[in-house]
């Protein structure tokens, strides 16, 4: 049986290369969004036949697999995680499939498997041109809030997480931010926990790492990466109590990454407030993800 292995800090590295597929722009590709939430989702993997495979729990969804990365034997994956389910007395899931990916999963299971859009995995895709300006009508409310910020911080700036005295300054932002936030649940909690993760192991795992800074002190701070043209946002926090603050960052992120033609600004994970945030900056499309339910031969068999 092949072994899976919990993702740690300690091994994320060896499976940095899986990650370089672009594997349809979805979040749940990138080294960054599976780091962050390793813990969240209690992740493991396996390295099948040259190829990445991960079982995470997905909440309500329990224990499910992700699609396998990688340029080696899919099939041999396939039926990798095919046994581990058996082993392991769970159905047999793959969660947040994009739809570039189904006909490579029907491929190898064909009619066993069905298919379920799940609204809350959909990520939010936007032009990145418009975050840097901010132009027209569509974003006059974003436009409005960022020229307010900065009229009343005109010593505003941008900086770039590079030395020690920068992180400590974000560290010390996320722990205000949380101390913002007393209701926070579980979930949230572990979420905050996974941004300041992010930040302080940001050079291993290719992220970068952008702070507002006014008045002296962070105010702000997105943390993401680029993959062809596309850069995903993993962590944007500002502080409530500073008016503009988030769209100023949302902007200064974007600006930081000339080359971004488009913008991934991941999933709202069900989250009312999130949505209506997400959908406020006015995507281009919600990339939709599926769950991937895969039925016993036996059960075909005697259909």
């Amino acid at each position: 049986m092949i072994e899976y292995e919990r993702i740690t800090g300690e091994n994320i590295s060896a499976l940095t290369p899986y990650f370089e597929i672009f594997a349809c722009g979805i979040c749940d590709n990138t080294i960054g969004a599976v780091y962050q939430w390793r813990d969240i989702y209690v992740s493991y993997y396996a390295i099948v036949e040259g190829m990445l495979c991960i079982r995470a729990n997905y909440g309500a969804y329990g224990e499910c697999y992700t699609v396998p990365l990688g340029a080696g034997d899919f099939e041999a994956a396939c039926k990798a995680n095919e046994a581990d389910a058996k082993e392991r007395g769970i159905p047999l899931r793959y969660c947040v499939v994009p739809d570039c990916q189904i006909p490579l999963l029907r491929s190898h299971y064909g009619a066993r498997m069905t298919t379920e859009s799940i609204r809350d995995w959909a990520d939010y895709i936007y032009d990145a041109e418009s975050f840097r300006t901010f132009s027209g009508k569509a974003y006059h409310g974003q436009k409005n809030h960022v020229n307010r910020f900065y009229r009343e911080h005109p010593d505003a700036e941008t900086v770039v997480v590079s030395d020690a005295e920068t992180e400590r300054e974000c560290l010390a932002f996320l722990d205000r931010f949380r101390e913002k936030h007393p209701e926070f649940s579980p979930l949230e909690e572990n979420e905050w926990n996974g941004a300041k993760d992010l930040l302080v192991h940001r050079d291993a795992l290719g992220q970068t790492a952008i702070a507002l800074r006014a008045d002296g002190e962070v105010v702000a701070m997105a943390i993401g990466e680029m993959k062809r043209d596309m850069l995903f946002e993993h962590v944007e926090k500002a502080m409530p109590d500073v008016p503009g603050a988030y769209p100023a960052m949302a902007q200064a992120f974007v600006k930081s990454f000339p080359d971004a033609k488009h913008l991934n600004r991941e999933d709202d994970g069900g989250d009312e407030g999130l949505r209506y945030s997400k959908l406020n900056y006015k995507p281009l499309e919600l990339r939709e993800k599926f769950l991937v339910t895969v039925r016993d031969e036996s059960a075909i068999k005697t259909e």
